[in-house]
């Protein structure tokens, strides 16, 4: 670990020499013995989050997203990328998917009021950075109070079955007064803007309310003095007028020039007539143009104090964000299993795998108008631990092996998986050699990198681990293809004795079912 703290503390340094008022809170440490460990092959090939064209829609994210917030969608992408090892963990997460899969109802319900809750996770640190406008402190009162109203909706209930699901809601920090502050101070829809005044509500500032009332007052004798003007000189088109040049003017058209009162000071002239100020007309616009310069002021140094008391709870915002997220992500990967058919898995600590009419998550969606045809495979340590597939191109060996480790990542993230029954004992690390790539500006050709991905997996997989292994010994002669792939067989069956699914058009590979005896 000291070799971890000194990269955690150049990351902490990095932040604060580029933001140097802020306080950089550590939510949490990372320990990778608590997830599954996947490579960048393995995301790649498995298309978790990007197909191998760069595409997002067609990848499991695009699949299984049905989020309503920003923060239950990056917190779904970090599930899938990281899934859990701890059962307890995992099987707590499939208690609050289920939850939500049997009361239809209150998971429509559930949605509905996550879809009106901003990113408090980005939106508190916009407020501890100095960045917040208030439009956003007004999208964090308007979440906080959304966050109230879910957990009245989802934990005044009596089922038993809620209490363990839905402690982090029931226990969780809702930040009220928080809420309370800016509901007090904020008008119902802020500017976007700080400097342009109309932030806080009638009766959150004493002076600020004085001089509003000034200026709307002084308005309003405005309105008089224009009436007594006309009454007064007899001009009946006489106005009262205003730039942001010339300021406050009267405005009297050339066919009554010659009405005009000596006490009236010629200002402008114009096409149609003549603009002029009075003495009185002077005074009114000083006292309403500094009351609005006045209040405007007061109005952003107000706000610049209000966005940095939420700033400082910032951590408490993260903490309520965190909750509302494992809320979303629950309700999306119910609304799915719902919509997709999906199974709850067992997830125990066995070495077993075993996927009754299983289906390809994203393939099925694609499939056919028969549909997809759905496979069952079973991996047991005192049975079938290594299984080899065979066959024609096209024949659905990729597809296979590719929905099992699919199944493995969704059960281990907390999702329902696509079957009809599942049991998978925790597995620790996924590897994939899938399909030809390779990669010359490295200097390394189809070859090469079918042998690194092969030679990481040797060295890394352990007997907890789940290994895809497709066409190995691929760009060299037919022997020294059998002859790598036949070594690389015998050694994950007799030494690593994992889990593992192998296609190979090798024919001769197939003697290894009568020579291994878990094969």
């Amino acid at each position: 670990e000291p070799a971890a703290a000194r990269a955690a503390a150049v990351v902490l340094d990095y932040a604060k020499a580029h933001q140097a008022d802020f306080q950089i809170h550590v939510a949490s440490l990372y320990r990778a013995g608590e997830r599954l460990v996947l490579d960048d092959a393995a995301v790649r090939n498995l298309e978790l989050v990007r197909t191998l064209d760069g595409e997002r829609r067609g990848s499991l994210l695009h699949l299984l997203d049905e989020t309503k917030t920003s923060m239950g969608a990056r917190a779904l992408r970090a599930r899938l990328l990281e899934p859990l090892t701890d059962v307890e963990r995992i099987r707590r997460r499939h208690d609050s998917v289920e939850l939500f899969v049997l009361d239809a109802p209150v998971r429509a319900q559930a949605r509905t009021v996550l879809s009106e809750i901003g990113d408090l996770e980005r939106l508190a640190v916009r407020a501890a950075v100095g960045l917040a406008t208030p439009r956003d402190l007004g999208v964090i009162r308007d979440g906080l109070r959304s966050a109230k109203s879910l957990r009245e909706l989802l934990c005044n209930r009596t089922e038993a079955a809620l209490d363990d699901v839905l402690a982090d809601l029931r226990e969780a920090d809702l930040c009220e007064d928080v809420c309370s502050l800016l509901e007090r101070a904020l008008v119902d829809a802020p500017p976007s803007i700080d400097r342009q005044g109309g932030i806080f509500a009638d009766g959150h500032l004493a002076e600020l309310d004085e001089l509003r009332a000034l200026s709307t007052s002084a308005k309003d004798v405005l309105l008089d003095l224009e009436r007594r003007e006309r009454e007064r000189t007899g001009i009946g088109s006489l106005k009262v007028k205003f730039t942001k040049v010339f300021g406050y003017y009267i405005e009297i058209t050339k066919a009554k020039l010659e009405a005009v009162p000596d006490d009236y000071v010629r200002k402008q002239t114009i096409a149609n007539g003549e603009r002029f100020i009075t003495a009185e007309l002077a005074e009114l616009q000083d006292r309403i143009l500094h009351a609005d310069e006045r209040s405007r002021a007061l109005e952003t140094a107000a706000f610049l104090d209000l966005r940095s008391d939420v700033g400082a709870h910032a951590p408490r915002l993260h903490r309520l964000a965190r909750t509302l997220a494992d809320i979303d992500v629950a309700t999306s990967l119910a609304e799915v299993a719902h919509t997709r058919d999906y199974v709850r898995p067992d997830v125990d600590t066995s070495l077993e795998l075993v996927l009754e009419d299983s289906r390809h998550p994203t393939v099925e969606c694609f499939a056919a108008k028969d549909g997809f045809v759905p496979n069952t495979i079973i991996l047991e340590p005192d049975a079938t631990r290594f299984m080899l597939l065979t066959g024609p191109n096209m024949a659905g060996k990729s597809t296979a092996m590719r929905q099992a480790a699919l199944a493995v990542i969704m059960a281990q993230a907390g999702a329902f998986v696509a079957a009809r029954r599942a049991r998978i004992g925790v597995v620790d690390r996924v590897y994939t050699r899938v399909g030809a790539s390779d990669q010359l500006a490295r200097g390394q050709s189809t070859f090469m990198v079918e042998m690194t991905e092969a030679s990481s997996i040797l060295r890394g997989a352990t007997e907890r681990s789940f290994v895809i292994l497709d066409e190995i010994g691929r760009g060299t002669s037919t022997y020294d293809g059998l002859a790598i792939a036949w070594a690389v067989a015998e050694h994950l069956h007799d030494v690593t004795r994992c889990r593992t699914i192998f296609a190979t058009h090798y024919h001769e590979l197939t003697d290894l079912a009568n020579s291994l005896e878990r094969v």
